[in-house]
């Protein structure tokens, strides 16, 4: 991706008839779709407000409707899950992994005005959203979802499992730590099996744990996506589809 987060016709051949279908109806665009999903990738990247997004993008007011309407028809997931599955082909690997790694980032909120933000984090002082994640062996995100930060981690994870599992039928082994020792029944019910990954005796401050730290790898890959640097959302929709954004440009880098 270049230096302003613009697609290589290559990495927009991967997932072009997401987001411009070939049987798509009505009139003709005035401005690409590719042109839209560089818009909304710079944005993404660099946190920039709607209203101070360069003029090569065209009106934002355009781009925002569309950003909307790609909000609500889930196409940043699909996107999202197709580059995961093309990444590890491409690495010898089956397109459906059999292991996912959870884990959750709580973050503060910078809105003003209604929102779902609600207080929660290490003692109940963080007042924004709680960001969950799974990922593969390879670190490549394969299912997010966004929650206000009340809930704890281990329910914002099992609603997780139950969004992603039914559409990963390989997967037979979910990694944690011990902070989702309560996830079992939930791994369980879609056949696989919760293995908690937890410090070794007597280690001091932080200590990577086995394959769980993909996941904070993925987070601090995340944490270059500017939008991302505090939850600036509405609605927990419009959150989980950023990280959804940030997630597929993350990938895009890797594809």
């Amino acid at each position: 991706m270049g230096s302003n987060i613009e697609l290589t016709d290559a990495q927009w051949a991967l997932v072009s008839d997401l987001f411009d279908p070939p049987e798509r109806r009505g009139a003709p665009a005035q401005i690409s779709r590719r042109q839209m999903a560089d818009a909304i990738l710079f944005l993404a990247r660099t946190g920039c407000q709607w209203r101070y997004l360069p003029a090569r993008y065209g009106p934002w007011g355009a781009v925002w409707q569309q950003w909307r309407r790609w909000r609500d028809n889930g196409v940043w997931a699909r996107a999202m899950l197709r580059l995961a599955r093309h990444i590890r082909v491409k690495e010898g690997r089956d397109p459906v992994p059999s292991m996912v790694v959870i884990d959750a980032q709580t973050v503060r909120g910078g809105r003003a005005g209604r929102t779902f933000h609600e207080p929660g984090g290490r003692g109940g002082r963080i007042k924004g959203a709680k960001r969950s994640i799974l990922v593969d062996r390879l670190g490549l995100p394969i299912a997010v979802r966004v929650d206000s930060a009340r809930p704890h981690d281990v329910v914002a994870g099992r609603l997780l499992l139950h969004d992603a599992l039914p559409d990963l039928p390989r997967v037979s082994l979910v990694l944690a730590d011990r902070g989702y020792k309560a996830l079992e029944r939930a791994a369980k019910r879609y056949d696989a099996r919760l293995e908690i990954r937890s410090p070794a005796p007597g280690s001091v401050g932080f200590t990577p744990l086995p394959l769980v730290w993909r996941v904070e790898t993925t987070f601090a890959q995340l944490g270059r996506w500017r939008r991302l640097s505090r939850c600036l959302e509405g609605s927990a929709e419009s959150a989980r589809a950023w990280l959804e954004v940030a997630c597929l440009g993350y990938m895009l880098g890797r594809a």
